[in-house]
């Protein structure tokens, strides 16, 4: 089995410092036999070196923690090699602070000359100590594979000797600091330097051991989102807190590379160590199942006494039966196209300030799009652009493409886009920026919002008072399906108690119109709402986008939108409806670890389709459920959803 063959593992670390005492002195390897048996993952991934420096095993290679009694990483090895379990380490890359404190000359280096403690991608780190630590791990330890922690959001700005060497024989000019001319490109050519020491390292390990499985944590993500095919597979860990939405927007980005991915979700919340209940963690998981990723569960490893939370083994346990007993019918499934949001590396690079970050400007609006559209009961897929102008991906399957607050595209994209919507499709232009793109090919006459960008957009049920960048749309162009209104603001907008007061402008402006193009149509909401929508939660903000996008924006939709995700997906000819349950206290910042969710009911799924299902069969269980067909619409009805519902359309 290769990593590429996983569905479910474990991930094990504890980051030796030089502090870390006794390590080995209680491990016990029929612990790590109880977890194999009972838990029966594919693959757990165990401590080697963390961001510290210190390897946790007796390295020939690198610096080995002061205090190892045992050496656990042989025992890991025994006795997952015993059950037939791939091992795989946990590896700090480019965070390397005991490497940097040693070797000066291969940390990378501020622009004021401070020595930082992560590697540069041009020095020596890589080919001294990084490959031959991982052909140790290879060799000496029949280790299947590395997930290389703390790369691309640990990598610094360089600005050491042979940073600067290789910028100046590139640009015949010495490196620009922040805010001076050329500061973009400069991170530009750092960006492609990062993926040139990862595909270095990967390459050199592989020309000894070709099936030693590699990954850079958070490459090809929201982090790093260029569609570059580098490593084995695809992984990063999400957010411990509101676990559930950070899987939603992630686990799609993911998904939209086309390659094996996993996701690790913690199960444990921090700073105060609480594990998280089997509850908790399978709605986590059923995001990503449902998505056609891999699962895998961060738990603590002790030093010491082999894992922390030994009584969790049984929950451990229970979220693996719960993701084995959906595997037939989600592992590798890819979702059928219905909405689809654009996703754009140069969108990303045109407001990233440094050199990656998955909580640029961009990423939060887009992130806010999905969730709103989520929320809004339809099926749901992230499209790369980079693919798609490769021709890897076409968009005229799709009902409905969003493009979110988009400063840029790639080249060639917007005539693809416009193409899809003169071919029949619906293109959705979302954001000021968006709409500021378009304006001129498609006639829009826009005027920029007042200072500061407050409106308020109204509806029969709500008023959502919307504190975004907006442009606003000339009179005539298309349709207006939302209105708005600008505002004047008197007091100081930014003192909370009391708030200032609002006094909304007499004149209406569009908010959401629609136009024929070709045989499709194109809407424009010139309004940058995503990062607001995902902040806030608010319930005029999903009312709002209902009133936009309810009409036509998809051929799936779940009435019980924002309790419930739908996602309509397809594996070796065979269809599922997958029907999530939102519910529970994972968006509450208060709230880290919960063991109660409580079901959605009486949820009803609508599908737009030429033609009825043989039959529909809610997927484990096997129970056959009734189904209406009329009119081109086919409609099921679910009394509960506990927390992951799939039903297989057969015969569609």
């Amino acid at each position: 089995m290769r990593r590429k063959d996983c569905y479910f593992g474990l991930h094990f670390d504890f980051h030796a410092n030089v502090w870390t005492h006794a390590i080995g002195e209680s491990f016990d390897e029929q612990l790590v036999e109880r977890i194999c048996e009972e838990v029966k993952p594919d693959f757990i991934q165990c401590d080697t070196k963390g961001h510290p420096g210190y390897s946790s095993y007796p390295t020939k290679v690198g610096t080995p923690a002061p205090q190892i009694v045992r050496d656990i990483l042989a025992g890991w090895r025994r006795a997952t090699k015993k059950h037939g379990v791939l091992l795989f380490s946990h590896y700090s890359g480019l965070w390397e602070q005991k490497a940097t404190g040693d070797h000066p000359e291969w940390a990378a280096v501020t622009a004021d000359g401070a020595v930082t403690d992560k590697a540069s991608v041009f020095g020596g780190y890589a080919d001294e100590l990084l490959i031959p630590q991982l052909k140790e791990l290879a060799g000496v330890y029949g280790v299947d594979g590395a997930w290389v922690d703390g790369e691309c959001w640990a990598q610094a700005v360089d600005y050491g000797e042979e940073a600067s060497a290789a910028w100046r024989s590139t640009a015949g000019k010495e490196p620009p600091k922040e805010g001076e001319e050329g500061y973009a490109d400069f991170l530009a050519f750092q960006r492609r330097a990062f993926f040139a020491y990862v595909a270095h390292y990967i390459s050199e390990v592989k020309k000894e051991y070709p099936r030693f499985d590699l990954t850079s944590n958070w490459l090809n993500t929201a982090w790093v989102p260029d569609a570059l095919c580098i490593t084995d597979y695809i992984s990063g860990d999400i957010s411990p807190t509101n676990s559930v939405d950070s899987a939603r927007f992630d686990g799609r980005i993911m998904q939209s590379y086309g390659r094996y991915w996993d996701i690790m979700s913690w199960g444990i919340s921090f700073p105060v160590h609480s594990a998280k209940s089997a509850v908790q963690l399978c709605q986590e998981a059923a995001v990503v199942l449902s998505l056609g990723g891999g699962f895998q569960i961060y738990n603590m490893q002790s030093p010491q006494r082999t894992v922390m939370d030994e009584w969790a083994i049984p929950v451990w346990a229970e979220v693996a039966r719960f993701c084995r007993e959906r595997q037939e019918y989600c592992r590798g499934a890819q979702p059928v196209p219905d909405v689809g949001v654009l996703y754009s590396a140069k969108a990303y690079y045109a407001v990233e300030k440094g050199l990656f970050c998955r909580d640029n400007a961009y990423n939060k609006e887009v992130c806010g799009m999905v969730t709103a559209l989520c929320d809004g009961g339809f099926s749901v897929s992230v499209l790369s652009a980079e693919r798609i102008v490769r021709g890897e991906v076409g968009l005229r399957a799709y009902t409905s493409i969003v493009v979110s607050d988009s400063a840029a595209l790639e080249e060639g994209m917007e005539e693809l886009l416009l193409a899809y919507a003169e071919g029949g499709g619906h293109l959705i232009l979302c954001g000021k920026n968006t709409a500021e793109l378009f304006a001129e090919r498609l006639g829009l006459r826009l005027r920029r919002g007042a200072e500061p960008t407050i409106v308020l957009a109204e509806g029969a049920d709500y008023a959502a008072e919307l504190r975004c960048p907006y442009a606003v749309i000339g009179e005539g162009w298309g349709e207006c399906r939302s209105e708005m209104r600008e505002c004047i603001v008197d007091g100081n907008l930014y003192i909370g108690n009391p708030p200032p007061s609002l006094y909304w402008k007499e004149e209406k402006l569009p908010a959401f119109v629609t136009k024929p193009y070709g045989k499709g149509k194109i809407s424009v909401l010139p309004v940058s709402a995503g990062k607001q929508y995902f902040d806030l939660n608010a319930f005029e903000m999903k009312r709002w986008f209902r009133d936009c996008f309810g009409r036509d924006t998809g051929k799936v939709r779940c009435d019980k939108g924002g309790l419930a995700d739908v996602l309509l997906t397809q594996k070796e000819g065979r269809m599922f409806l997958h029907v999530i349950n939102l519910s529970g206290e994972h968006r509450g910042a208060r709230i880290k670890t919960f063991d109660y969710i409580p079901p959605v009911t009486d949820v009803t799924i609508t599908l737009c389709t030429e033609r009825a299902p043989a039959k529909a069969v809610l997927r484990p269980d096997g129970r056959e459920i009734p189904f209406a067909y009329a009119g081109g619409e086919l409609k099921i009805h679910l009394d509960t959803v506990c927390l992951h519902e799939i039903v297989e359309l057969i015969g569609m």
